[in-house]
């Protein structure tokens, strides 16, 4: 359908056609999520009590993998942020460039108190699409199965299997419990081919592993002005639906699975409606760990893991 007005131009009326669109905000989110003190409070609350119910694992460990400045160490350091009750900005963040992170960090978060938060995180190097540049897939899954201790230097152009002892396989603990993409919104459009067949690779060992896996959307403010004037408006932008919809179906995962935040980068004072969005984001992320140690339970193998192969592998780990 076409709808038909008239303006005037330099003085000429003219008539112009215009295709009819559909409103760029919903008339009904398409996700429910309120933004007050008391829905920030209680999901504060809700994940300082969190457990894994498991005696083999006190802290579930959360993977962030995702492409150079996506804010996989942007979200550590908003998390980080959120319960310090003031921007930290631990994680070094490099804005241009090559991906700062060039070790396997593990990261603990405390409380304004200086008492543990019971979760980690693990921060890699970023991953691109061309092969001579950041982490190599195969690091990506010896760091899920817990081969790769903190502090490694990753090698983009050489991947070495290694592992902690090469007599024993890591514990559950050392392994990774949920497996966090972190995609900027506003490079969706740059996905290519190659950078697609490294995605669906870790997906498809994670998927063989049991570990739950989601997407965090990251700058959703920067990539619909509707969101930026006004961040409750996240689940009522029919543009950030939509690219809930196609990272969904390029990464694999269910939409429910699709998180959109937006990070702390500039500011000297904490917005509520940002740390309900990163809060909300991080109560999902241990709801699905808390899943899979359910499911660990549930086999009676907490222990078990696929073996790698040791022949040739070198334990000169090199912390430098």
């Amino acid at each position: 359908m076409f709808s038909y007005w008239k303006s005037v131009i330099l003085g000429k009326e003219v008539q112009r056609e215009e295709i009819n669109q559909p409103p760029p905000l919903l008339d009904t989110p398409w996700r429910e999520l309120k933004f007050t003190k008391e829905v920030r409070t209680e999901l504060f609350e809700d994940i300082k009590k969190y457990t894994t119910k498991t005696d083999d694992v006190e802290q579930p460990r959360i993977l962030l993998i995702g492409q150079i400045k996506a804010g996989k160490s942007s979200f550590f350091n908003s998390v980080n942020s959120v319960f310090k009750g003031y921007p930290v900005f631990q994680a070094t963040v490099r804005e241009t460039g090559g991906s700062m992170t060039k070790h396997c960090r593990t990261y603990r978060v405390y409380d304004s108190n200086d008492e543990k938060l019971p979760f980690t995180f693990c921060d890699i190097m970023g991953l691109e699409p061309y092969n001579d540049k950041g982490i190599i897939v195969k690091d990506i899954i010896n760091v899920i199965k817990g081969y790769i201790p903190d502090n490694y230097k990753f090698d983009p152009t050489e991947a070495k299997e290694i592992c902690m002892t090469c007599t024993e396989q890591p514990s559950l603990a050392d392994k990774v419990h949920c497996i966090v993409y972190v995609i900027d919104a506003n490079a969706v459009s740059l996905w290519n081919n190659e950078l697609q067949n490294k995605f669906e690779e870790i997906l498809e060992e994670a998927h063989r592993l049991g570990i739950p896996q989601l997407v965090m959307l990251t700058k959703v403010d920067l990539a619909c002005n509707f969101v930026k004037e006004d961040l409750t408006k996240v689940y009522q932008s029919r543009y950030i639906q939509e690219l809930a919809i196609k990272v969904s179906q390029m990464v694999g995962v269910p939409v429910s699975s699709v998180l959109p935040v937006r990070n702390y980068w500039f500011e000297t004072d904490l917005n509520m409606k940002v740390d309900i969005l990163i809060l909300k984001a991080l109560q999902t992320i241990l709801r699905q760990a808390g899943a899979f140690f359910d499911e660990v339970k549930q086999r009676g193998n907490s222990r078990e893991a696929p073996p790698l192969n040791c022949e040739g592998i070198s334990c000169n780990i090199s912390n430098s």
